[in-house]
């Protein structure tokens, strides 16, 4: 420290430091201490704020993670290595100079990104859920930049060196800790974690939930049952793509038991779903999972007398991505080819498409021909509603599956009587028209119509 300097004023000068670098400000080497009891404070610092917002977010009823405690202790030799990278371009530079700032700068970045995720939890950022992947890209490209910028401003020498030194920094601080599943130093007890699925970061990744895996899509569409023979049969595939919010494994239930009861397609449907309370009885839900399934539904079925009913629910973007999340596995975003991609493999000819989502109607003219017809939560401009962890479906599942189906086995109207009643929801919240969209292809009717006059006989 400097002559006469206490540890809290070395202190607080480091943590303007870690202001400014965060913000991308003017900072000069003079003003970082280079010493390893400033370096330790500051880490502890940020270890304990991480783990007080993790106490605020979950509640008193929780556990130590000790998975991200280790993980949280690797930021320690990383940003010395990244300070070795340093001293070796510039031997001026001091040891600690660089890691120091890092950690005063992580301080800052941690209070954010931490206040973000409670704000997104309790959900006082709109739509942060569709989002929050882009939220972990724009941490990542922040991270980076930090490092980078402490590494211009704190290492001497030529630029080429410099930015040389600030790239090299960022691949051994940022890459490792974000290659890595990340989580929580305080968390729900396990069995509390399926209360809300952004609470279970790492229940994917325990031995029990990854045996249970395991041939489970095989089992389900090995249990499809063959076609009958002059009888319109009825398949369905429904698939839950966000884990976050149990509302969409709740919707799902809800669907799937009715066109399995009233629509007479028990033993022909497939459930999808992405949620820690359906580890052991469902197969994760994926562009990959739902390819699977089309294309054994198509082989199972009869192509030129069956109909397939596809419902996919998830939260969506002004892009016409259906996000599909399942933390800390990554999965693909499923746009409207993917989608258009995986029914033109399956061979499928008669379907009755329905996607709940925000902005799902821009997936309306990929998939549209003469043979389909298609429902949409809302049309490609607008977002749809019923989502969050207290609800029990969305708009569009529990107006057209909860209440229109219930008493009609036309899709066609139970959906003009169920936009009529999400227009009524709508009004009465004073939210913006979500404008729930239909498509009906020229030939799909009169198949329809079959099906249609099959149940009804069946008085149901």
């Amino acid at each position: 420290m400097r002559p006469q300097e206490t540890l809290p004023g070395a202190f607080t000068r480091a943590l303007s430091v870690g202001v400014r670098l965060a913000t991308f400000r003017r900072v000069s080497r003079w003003e970082v201490e280079p010493s390893p009891g400033l370096f330790a404070a500051l880490f502890v610092l940020d270890l304990a704020l991480s783990f007080l917002f993790a106490l605020a977010a979950f509640g008193l009823r929780g556990e130590l993670n000790l998975y991200e405690l280790a993980r949280s202790f690797m930021f320690v030799p990383l940003v010395l290595a990244a300070g070795m990278i340093a001293h070796g371009v510039d031997r001026d530079a001091p040891l600690l100079s660089l890691p120091v700032a890092l950690a005063a700068a992580s301080i800052v970045m941690t209070v954010v990104t931490s206040v973000l995720y409670i704000l997104a939890q309790h959900r006082l950022l709109p739509f942060a859920e569709t989002y929050w992947f882009v939220i972990d890209y724009a941490t990542l490209a922040w991270s980076v930049a930090v490092v980078v910028h402490a590494a211009l401003r704190l290492v001497t020498g030529d630029t080429r060196k410099r930015v040389s030194t600030g790239i090299a920094a960022a691949a051994v601080v940022v890459l490792p800790a974000y290659w890595l599943p990340q989580g929580a130093l305080w968390m729900p007890r396990y069995d509390e974690r399926a209360a809300y699925g952004a609470q279970s970061f790492h229940t994917l990744a325990e031995e029990k939930a990854f045996y249970a895996q395991q041939g489970t899509l095989e089992r389900a569409l090995d249990a499809l049952q063959p076609e009958r023979p002059g009888v319109p049969d009825l398949y369905v595939l429904a698939a839950g793509l966000y884990a976050g919010e149990d509302v969409f494994m709740k919707e799902i239930g809800m669907i799937t038991t009715l066109l399995n009861d009233r629509f007479d397609a028990a033993g022909r449907t497939v459930t999808l779903l992405n949620n820690v309370k359906t580890l052991e009885s469902h197969p994760i839900a994926s562009l990959t999972s739902i390819t699977r399934a089309l294309r054994q539904i198509g082989e199972v079925m009869n192509v030129d007398e069956d109909v397939l009913v596809l419902y996919v629910t998830s939260h969506g973007s002004e892009k016409h991505e259906l996000v599909v999340d399942f933390r800390p596995l990554r999965f693909s975003s499923i746009e409207p080819e993917k989608l258009k991609a995986a029914l033109a493999e399956s061979g499928i000819r008669w379907k009755v498409l329905v996607i709940s989502a925000c902005y799902s109607g821009g997936f309306i003219d990929a998939l549209k021909d003469e043979r389909t017809l298609i429902i949409t939560a809302a049309s490609a401009d607008r977002t749809s509603f019923g989502c969050g962890a207290g609800s029990d479906a969305t708009y569009l599942a529990q107006a057209l599956f909860g209440e229109a189906l219930k008493k009609t086995y036309s899709f066609e109207q139970a959906f003009a009587q169920a936009r009529s009643t999400i227009e009524a929801w709508e009004r009465e919240k004073a939210q913006t028209p979500s404008l729930p969209q239909i498509f009906v292809g020229a030939q799909i009717r009169a198949k329809l119509a079959q099906v249609e006059q099959r149940l009804a006989s069946r008085g149901r």
